[in-house]
């Protein structure tokens, strides 16, 4: 009895706790079916798995993300690659290091009666912030058409919902929107302007991106996020009906269009975290010409691409 005793005590005092789990914090632009291996890698507990406790925080613009990231209230950000743009020509050291979306998702609708971008100058064109993805595309899509964005009214309104709101109460011409809005607002009667794909045909949508400091220094940790995310694309694009749960419980969608969802955005997620980067100097150039970046900086300057060979293994 007494040697049983002991075996025991021995066991309580020998056998090792459970490993504490290393917490990181991501902050994610907007609430988006382009984050849904995201949502999926959360809900199926990959990053659990990997002994990370990851916590994700929404915000509501790119500009407010970067904000977090600089200041270190998180570790990494999942936004459009043109916040980072900006943060890094302004000597913040970030950098995108994987691939989360390859898509142009966006349309331009207008009000009704606004039915060529020839009628732009004048109008009022809703964004989320100034500095952010819609700020750029709207800016972008009224040169491509030859129009100086100071010929229209740029206004703040917030995110998709809100700026169709601002479309629909006519407190705005025209807005960027995605799906499902892009959907709704078809059924509505406002006018589909453009198609941003039309202009930007390749598009590096959404990234992670993270402090290159940081990176640098947790390397293993980002090598074991990346590795639960990867496991969440695979079961993303293996799994529809998972990927559907996801996207009402996360994106809050509508059922009848959390399907159609899936398959607009389902072949955009890169199993090995690779960024379409054609476009990317592209965008450099254009924001170096309009004055709302101070220098040029390139694509090395920008994007790590260790983790997509380590971990991409392409």
């Amino acid at each position: 009895m007494r040697l049983r005793l002991c075996l025991f005590l021995l066991l309580c005092v020998f056998v090792p706790p459970a490993a504490a789990q290393t917490k990181i914090i991501v902050g994610l632009s907007s609430v988006n079916i382009a984050f849904l291996p995201v949502y999926v890698s959360q809900e199926k507990g990959f990053f659990k798995d990997e002994g990370l406790d990851v916590l994700f925080v929404m915000f509501n613009a790119g500009s407010t993300n970067l904000q977090a990231l600089v200041g270190g209230d998180i570790q990494i950000m999942g936004s459009a690659f043109v916040e980072t743009i900006g943060g890094r020509a302004a000597g913040f050291d970030v950098k995108n290091f994987w691939g989360i979306c390859n898509l142009m998702p966006f349309q331009l609708y207008s009000q009704p009666g606004f039915n060529s971008m020839k009628e732009a100058k004048g109008k009022r064109f809703a964004i989320s912030r100034f500095g952010s993805l819609t700020d750029f595309l709207t800016r972008a899509t009224l040169n491509h058409f030859g129009i100086n964005p100071k010929e229209v009214t740029i206004m703040q309104i917030g995110s998709t919902p809100a700026r169709f709101a601002a479309l629909t109460a006519k407190g705005v011409d025209a807005s960027i929107v995605w799906f499902p809005v892009t959907e709704i607002a078809k059924s509505k009667g406002f006018v589909k302007l453009l198609d941003l794909k039309e202009v930007f045909p390749e598009w590096p949508y959404e990234t992670f991106a993270a402090k290159e400091s940081w990176l640098n220094k947790e390397k293993a940790t980002v090598t074991r996020f990346l590795r639960a995310y990867q496991r969440g694309v695979k079961h993303t694009l293996e799994n529809k009906e998972d990927g559907v749960k996801a996207i009402r419980k996360y994106v809050k969608m509508d059922p009848a269009y959390a399907p159609l969802g899936y398959d607009e955005y389902r072949d955009s997620f890169p199993i090995n975290g690779r960024l379409a980067e054609k476009a990317i100097p592209v965008v450099i150039e254009q924001e170096f010409e309009s004055g709302r970046i101070k220098r040029k900086i390139t694509l090395d300057e920008l994007v790590d691409h260790s983790f997509m060979s380590l971990v991409g293994g392409k």
